[in-house]
């Protein structure tokens, strides 16, 4: 009963993200029609075309003939290409999550560690260091630091390409991640191809959620062992790093999935940046490009998709959370 609530909520919250997104590019200036048609087009051919689209139909007409199409699996004709919008964001879509999961994991493993090492020599120089990055790393703008790894690791030093994918044939599409899908078919000269280009753009946007991760863990793990099963542990024997590892980081860490949880959407939006800066070809440029252009349904198509992946990520980090913490469950 509880799972089909939630399943209700996430519908409910997605016909909203929907209905407010379709208003709201409406009444955004300019013109569409006339920018995809060009300057050269006449009004007659403006008025033809809106006609196509459906523009020239009340709003409320258009918003339900939109649902209607939604339910049919068709997101509508994008204006910057002519196709469907749900085609190009499902083609595109792989990139993105590629990106988004390597920098979230690389955020994770180094900043898990690093939060841990500094809670367990406080007022260290580890810990020092770490609080220094967790106040520095945050104030980052994504496209200041994309622009000097571009300058530094890939003008300066050659170490990194700094835009675009792959330089050679993509990988066989299975999964469309190009580092998966090279693995499964055995191409390693494409697996190692998509790791240099993936390289700066996950540097880039690992940059804030590591350091937030790293404080997180840091503040959570000097909680945990202020209490007193920590110091029982400690005083009937048990080895420190049995303590640490075992037992405080995994109270610790129950917030931390929280954070996680609320860093994979606000990951999303700094894709936007860091993709339109390396070129990196994602369903986030894409969507960049739409605001640009003011598409309205490539605008509403990438914002109901990259909610849905939201909505899902919290409902998954939800469960993972009761997972952590079975007094959660009995409170419900």
């Amino acid at each position: 009963m509880r799972f089909l609530r939630r399943v209700l909520n996430m519908l409910v919250v997605l016909l909203f993200v929907s209905l407010l997104m379709f208003v709201l590019v409406r009444v955004l200036p300019g013109d569409p029609v006339g920018a995809a048609l060009g300057e050269g087009a006449t009004t007659e051919q403006v008025a033809k075309f809106r006609a196509q689209m459906g523009m020239d139909k009340p709003l409320q007409v258009q918003y339900f003939a939109y649902l209607r199409g939604l339910f049919d699996g068709h997101f509508g004709v994008s204006l910057m290409e002519p196709r469907d919008v749900g085609t190009i964001v499902w083609e595109r879509l792989p990139a993105t999550l590629e990106l988004v999961i390597c920098s979230l994991l690389l955020a994770i493993v180094v900043g898990v560690p690093l939060g841990v090492l500094s809670a367990t020599h406080r007022n260290g120089p580890v810990d020092q260091v770490s609080r220094l990055w967790s106040l520095t790393g945050v104030s980052f703008p994504n496209f200041w630091a994309a622009l000097m790894l571009q300058l530094v690791l890939g003008a300066a030093l050659a170490l990194v390409p700094i835009t675009g994918r792959i330089t050679g044939p993509p990988p066989e599409h299975i999964t469309g991640l190009y580092l998966v899908d090279a693995l499964l078919t055995g191409n390693f000269d494409a697996f190692g191809d998509a790791w240099r280009h993936l390289i700066a753009p996950t540097v880039v946007l690992a940059v804030g959620p590591l350091a937030q991760i790293t404080s997180m863990i840091r503040s959570s793990m000097l909680d945990e062992l202020a209490k007193p099963y920590a110091g029982f542990s400690q005083a009937v024997g048990m080895p420190r790093f049995l303590i640490n590892y075992k037992y405080v980081l995994r109270n610790a860490f129950s917030s931390t999935l929280t954070l996680i949880g609320f860093l994979f959407p606000l990951m999303i939006g700094g894709a936007f940046v860091v993709e339109k800066v390396f070129a990196w070809p994602g369903v986030a440029r894409f969507g960049a490009d739409a605001i640009l252009a003011n598409d309205y349904n490539a605008i509403v198509g990438v914002t109901l998709v990259i909610c849905l992946f939201v909505v899902v990520v919290n409902f998954v980090t939800e469960e993972l959370y009761v997972a952590l913490d079975p007094r959660i469950r009995l409170e419900r």
